[in-house]
């Protein structure tokens, strides 16, 4: 994974915590024991499932893996449960990847989804190579969390290179531009609102005045403040391609 992405896991991985509590929280029932450990288990299931998806089990992504479940700065207990889920995991199926996900969604917020699946493509690009088999589940996830299904292309752009970006002339420059498009999980043909979109989605993201709004702590806020950093130095590199202010 590129350096913008590892500066920004953990603070993904403490999002995708905070706001994996269940709704019943959300609503201020304190439910939390046997769901959130349905939710551990869930999260260490479906990692599992990314890792072992091609029939093989790579150091580089269970190493992903794992670090983002120590980023969670879960108990040990809780850390084991998530081993433990994630160990019995002996035979990836499509099915089973997508009866995990529907019991993720039916207990977690929405926004926690999102933050799942894109967990999963950190998992499944840890080794810089899309297998077909990871490619066939992570197809699968949208609908089965209950997302939007251009969130499959969205991440694929955002975590691979294209085939036409592969393509590209390698001059400096041209290079600095495709990485600025990558960064914000974008391609040059894309319309001028689809790139705006994609931008202003990622500020509010990682914007730090919202996570100090939402209680993040001050190391959080660093690694927040960083990834803005690189957002906004690509939106600048495409405003200027692209010749426009807005």
């Amino acid at each position: 994974m590129g350096t913008f992405w590892i500066l920004g896991i953990a603070l993904l991985v403490w999002w995708l915590y905070d706001n994996g509590r269940t709704k019943d929280e959300a609503k201020g029932g304190g439910v939390r024991g046997r769901l959130q450990d349905m939710l551990l288990a869930s999260l260490g299931r479906m990692l599992a499932l990314m890792s072992k998806a091609d029939g093989r089990i790579s150091k580089l992504e269970v190493g992903v893996a794992s670090r983002c479940l120590r980023s969670l700065g879960l108990s040990e207990d809780e850390y084991q449960k998530c081993v433990a889920a994630f160990n019995s995991v002996h035979a990836p199926s499509i099915d089973a990847f997508r009866a995990c996900a529907r019991e993720y969604a039916a207990i977690a917020k929405p926004d926690s989804c999102i933050l799942l699946y894109e967990m999963l493509w950190m998992v499944a690009s840890a080794d810089s190579v899309l297998e077909a088999a990871e490619d066939e589940l992570l197809r699968a996830v949208p609908s089965a969390l209950g997302i939007d299904p251009l969130y499959y292309m969205y991440f694929r752009r955002m975590y691979f290179r294209s085939s036409q970006a592969a393509s590209e002339p390698s001059d400096a420059r041209e290079s600095k531009v495709m990485a600025a498009y990558r960064k914000l999980g974008c391609l040059p043909q894309d319309s001028d609102e689809t790139v705006k979109s994609a931008y202003r989605k990622l500020a509010m993201r990682y914007h730090p005045d919202r996570l100090r709004a939402e209680g993040v702590s001050e190391s959080m806020i660093a690694i927040a403040n960083r990834s803005m950093s690189e957002i906004n130095e690509a939106w600048d590199i495409i405003k200027k391609e692209r010749r426009y202010s807005g």
